[in-house]
């Protein structure tokens, strides 16, 4: 039975838990470094989980202003990456959406994510993993993210 965790253990919890991940985020984006940004891959990412998006909703997900969000779009968009359509009916309205070229490096990067992750969940007993799924579960919901099945499904990942 768990008993209830002062608010400082669960942050340190958490803060070494960050840790562990931006490393495996780290080694997982190292092979694109040179093509994409941290912050340029975290797009592609929220276009991949949430679907295309207009500018604001775009910059809003990205905690950016529009104009920043406008300029990492144009050097995705350089870069083929993502696309811009009209909204049909509202050439003013353009949607943001990856491009196959787009969809590639994020299956990529999440295929050896994956991998990089496998290798610390094995090093856990398979007792231990329902409370980790279920404790890290609740803190990406807190977070708002979109758990991966609803944005991977169809994807090879």
């Amino acid at each position: 039975m768990l008993t209830h965790q002062p608010t400082d253990a669960v942050i340190d919890s958490v803060l070494a838990a960050s840790r562990v991940l931006v490393a495996v985020a780290a080694r997982s984006l190292s092979d694109i470094a040179e093509e994409v940004t941290l912050v340029q891959y975290r797009t592609l990412i929220v276009l991949a989980s949430r679907g295309p998006q207009n500018l604001a909703g775009l910059a809003e997900a990205l905690c950016v202003t529009p104009a920043t969000a406008t300029r990492m779009c144009d050097r995705l968009v350089k870069k083929d990456l993502i696309a811009r359509s009209a909204a049909s009916g509202d050439r003013r309205h353009v949607h943001l959406d990856l491009t196959k070229k787009g969809v590639a490096l994020v299956t990529s990067v999440t295929r050896r994510r994956r991998h990089e992750i496998e290798k610390v969940v094995n090093a856990i007993s398979a007792e231990e993993r329902p409370v980790i799924v279920q404790a890290l579960s609740r803190l990406a919901a807190a977070a708002g993210e979109v758990p991966e099945q609803d944005w991977s499904m169809g994807w090879d990942l």
